[in-house]
């Protein structure tokens, strides 16, 4: 055999060699990548899995919880809402106002309820505010997880601010404004609607004149708290006024608004009497059904994100499930009670 022919020969076998060597390497580095992808893959697969027990076992935890307190919300919204009518798209407080007169406990009753569904409320608050240091960082470890996370704690945010109202607003405004009512009434009898203009003015001014009656009064009416309410007390248009002149200030800074406030006050206490107290007990009901909604937001966002961690290959937003979730076909957020 000719050297020529042995070296061609030679070369044909160290270049196959290298062709077979280079698709081996590339093979193992194939190999390598796919079998790292995949371990990725399992990863987060079991991280999703992982998240979405959590997710449904905080779910059923929040569900127990908000069956107690629906339970607690009917019983007093039907209590206030039942005795309160629409007659020409005003509200008639005529039925509510006599069973105030009537059963000297319905208010007590009444205030005791709001008390209960404030104490589920805050329960509810609190155990999801615990539950979420296990839940957002599984949250945080799936993709678009920050999406996920900022749904969730803005829906837990909503319900402690409707917390908040029903602590600091509703409960204690009842509560202060029985007093003044029940000094007033105590003081000149509860039959005031029909009196003449002399005597509804010398009754103002006897209110107007007696410490007694004005402290009590001011601090209603001077309460940020409460101006959700007062407010309606305050000429229209000048409600920003009122906030920032006569309610934030240490000194008051507009005394005519701050006087008109007052004046229109002590009459509605002279002329409406009970209704003052029912008008706050159906407020109380809207916050009631307001906190209700928020408690149901946080349930149907955990189902939500639970849809998504199953269905990781569904191209719909969390925002998108949420809005289909709170049709009526599906929980029926502004429809149904449950």
């Amino acid at each position: 055999m000719s050297p020529w022919f042995t070296n061609v020969q030679l070369g044909f076998d160290m270049a196959t060699s290298l062709t077979i060597v280079g698709a081996a390497i590339t093979w193992v580095i194939r190999e390598k990548k796919q079998a790292e992808a995949e371990k990725a893959r399992g990863i987060n697969q079991q991280v999703r899995s992982t998240s979405l027990k959590k997710v449904q076992d905080v779910l059923f935890e929040m569900e127990d919880k908000f069956s107690v307190l629906i339970n607690e919300t009917q019983a007093y919204e039907n209590m206030i809402d039942n005795r309160v009518r629409k007659v020409n798209d005003q509200l008639d407080f005529t039925r509510l106002n006599a069973a105030l007169k009537r059963d000297e406990n319905f208010l007590v009753k009444a205030i005791d309820r709001l008390q209960a569904i404030r104490l589920e409320l805050g329960q509810f608050y609190e155990l999801i505010q615990v539950r979420r240091y296990s839940l957002i960082p599984l949250l945080d470890a799936i993709e678009e997880g920050d999406k996920y996370i900022g749904v969730f704690q803005r829906n837990i945010d909503e319900v402690g601010d409707a917390y908040n109202q029903m602590t600091s607003g509703n409960v204690s405004l009842l509560k202060e404004l029985q007093a003044v009512v029940t000094l007033l009434n105590n003081e000149f009898g509860d039959e005031l609607i029909d009196i003449s203009d002399d005597d509804k003015k010398a009754l103002f001014q006897k209110i107007s004149s007696d410490e007694k009656f004005m402290k009590p009064i001011q601090s209603i009416i001077y309460d940020e708290d409460y101006f959700y309410w007062v407010q309606r007390f305050v000429p229209a248009g000048k409600e920003e006024d009122y906030l920032e002149k006569v309610v934030r200030p240490s000194t008051i800074e507009d005394k005519d608004l701050c006087s008109e406030v007052m004046i229109h006050f002590i009459l509605a206490l002279i002329g409406k009497n009970h209704e003052l107290l029912s008008q706050v007990l159906r407020t109380a009901s809207g916050s009631v059904m307001k906190a209700r909604i928020e408690c149901k937001d946080i349930l149907i966002a955990l189902s939500a994100i639970s849809h998504k961690l199953v269905m990781d290959n569904n191209n719909d937003t969390l925002e998108k499930v949420i809005e289909k979730y709170e049709a009526e076909e599906y929980f029926g957020r502004n429809i149904t009670i449950r």
